[in-house]
């Protein structure tokens, strides 16, 4: 049936003219603007203002006219329009399911996704959707007949594109303070206008990957592990933890008991700190990063020394165990375990391991990768809770709040049942935890041990139609900044560090004040130490353990 419907459309094209050539970037400029545009037209309406509303979408039309007509003559026209429409398809589809904006940020962690977690996002309900927005208008344009013109030829086709300009130049200059103070008052509108955030944040993104560092950037040259003579070497275990929000954790004060195992631990738990990005490209670059959220820089960071590179510069070994999409290059110079899921009890062929499989042989593998009186850091990247199919990120017998969510289209479930599926992770993540401080306690003959646990980034559950995480930070709720930070510490390592509630900062703490305190733990030494962000700074009389 659809080859005979092509085949009629295709004769009726050879055979005869519909529009001008001219006026079909016009029309899909109308159709993208009114049809694709429909988070942006909603947050219009909620601001009760109608004059506002024609203002914004007269700019936003008047913006795509003059995209769609980049390739206004020649045969790239019908292409480019064919993916403008795709490109805003998707775009709109992913803003209704989960109320995310498209920025430069979103579309990088998007782009460091692995398969299994593009996967999560996709579902059948998309294919109608796809079908009528996607599909059908491709194929219209695709095999729409065009109408030559005799005046456009030369110099006289740029005339519509000097139209447009004009038109822009006028409506911004009547309506400047309009446009200016609603865009400064809400920034989250243009990260909401189709194709333009998706074109905006690709140019950002290319314009990033151009900017190549010219050299590798050392830091914390001079550093030096201090330990005492005779001092055990320090085993420090950072389980990274993956989209937790500090909210959600019962011994943060949270209404369900989400950690029942950890509230039996004495645990040096500093509660909620602020996270240096919404999204896992961001947040753990800049955790590993001795630069702060105020002054990161992406490229920067991944061509310089990070925490890792520094500790193993001193002697300490550096294991990293994965259970992510990567570690945003921050393990590329240190020792990766790749192999500890292939023989663990678990089936994870499918890309959704269980966080659990991250301990398989932990002990003997340590042991194996140092030398003896060698210091270690083992990472532990988690799955942790990362949505939106929270429901597979706990294994049966950690499913305390039933029903769960058990689909990946969350506006259609209740917020009860996805914060059922979320919680469950957490429960799960606290036995991890659990396991990894039984760990360190069974090492502690050999070394002064520590645990320490924190999230890249938060999540958004539905609170005011928003889900995941992601959104630009300045307008990001805390759902995504807050997370969760907090140690188990060996009574070995605290006797040799001094280390005591009372001495350890706790107000304004952030992913900034990780690299140093981590230095701290392991008595490293450097002229570009930071006391101010050290956590335990108050907590030693003497610059080492000497």
């Amino acid at each position: 049936m659809l080859q005979m419907i092509l085949s009629k459309v295709e004769n009726h094209r050879l055979t005869s003219s519909v529009i001008p050539h001219e006026l079909l970037p016009l029309l899909t400029a109308l159709l993208l603007t009114l049809f694709y545009n429909q988070p942006l037209l909603k947050s219009l309406n909620q601001l009760h203002r109608p004059a506002l509303l024609f203002a914004v979408l007269a700019l936003l039309f008047c913006l795509n006219w003059l995209i769609t007509q980049l390739f206004g003559t020649g045969r790239l026209l019908k292409p480019w329009l064919i993916l403008l429409l795709c490109i805003s398809a998707v775009g709109q589809y992913f803003m209704l399911q989960y109320g995310i904006l498209l920025d430069k940020g979103m579309l990088l962690n998007a782009l460091e996704t692995d398969p299994a977690e593009i996967g999560g996002l996709l579902s059948w309900q998309m294919l109608p959707y796809l079908l009528g927005y996607a599909v059908l208008p491709a194929l219209l344009i695709t095999y729409l007949p065009l109408k030559g013109s005799k005046y456009f030829k030369g110099w006289r086709s740029l005339l519509p594109v000097f139209s447009i300009l004009m038109l822009l130049m006028v409506l911004v200059s009547s309506q400047f303070q309009t446009y200016a103070g609603v865009f400064r008052e809400h920034r989250y509108l243009k990260h909401q206008a189709l194709p333009l955030s998706a074109l905006t944040a690709s140019a950002g993104l290319v314009k990033l990957n151009n900017a190549q560092a010219t050299t590798f950037t050392p830091f914390a040259e001079d550093a030096k592990q201090t330990l005492a003579s005779g001092a055990k070497p320090r085993l420090i275990i950072m389980v990274l933890g993956e989209t937790v929000r500090a909210d959600h954790l019962g011994i943060n004060g949270y209404s369900r008991n989400t950690t029942p195992k950890l509230a039996q631990r004495e645990l040096l738990n500093l509660g909620a700190i602020k996270a240096c990005g919404t999204a896992t490209a961001k947040s753990v670059p800049c955790l590993f990063s001795y630069l702060l959220q105020e002054n990161y820089d992406e490229t920067l960071a991944k061509n310089s020394d990070n925490l890792l590179d520094v500790l193993q510069r001193t002697g300490v070994k550096v294991i990293w165990r994965n259970n992510n999409s990567g570690c945003k290059s921050m393990c590329d110079r240190v020792t990766q375990d790749k192999d500890y899921a292939l023989s663990s009890q678990y089936q994870c062929g499918d890309g959704a391991c269980p966080d659990l499989a991250l301990l398989h042989q932990l002990p003997e593998r340590i042991r194996a990768l140092s030398q003896p009186e060698e210091s270690i850091l083992v990472v532990l990247h988690q799955q942790g809770n990362h949505g939106p199919e929270y429901y597979k990120r706990s294994l049966p017998q950690y499913k305390n709040f039933l029903p769960e969510c058990e689909t990946n289209l969350l506006s259609d479930c209740s917020n009860e049942h996805i914060t059922n599926a979320y919680d469950n992770a957490i429960v799960q993540t606290d036995a991890l935890l659990d396991q990894v401080i039984t760990i360190a306690e069974g090492l502690s003959t050999d070394y002064d041990t520590a645990m320490i646990y924190l999230s890249d980034h938060g999540e958004s559950l539905g609170e005011k139609g928003v889900y995941l995480h992601g959104l630009p930070y300045w307008m990001a709720p805390a759902a995504q900044t807050d997370v969760p930070l907090l140690f188990w510490l060996s009574q070995g390592l605290k006797a040799a560090r001094s280390i005591s509630p009372d001495c350890t900062k706790k107000d304004n703490l952030s992913h900034d004040n990780i690299f140093d305190s981590m230095l701290s733990l392991f008595s490293v030494e450097t002229a570009d130490k930071r006391p101010a962000l050290d956590l335990f700074a108050a907590c030693q009389n003497t610059s080492t353990d000497i």
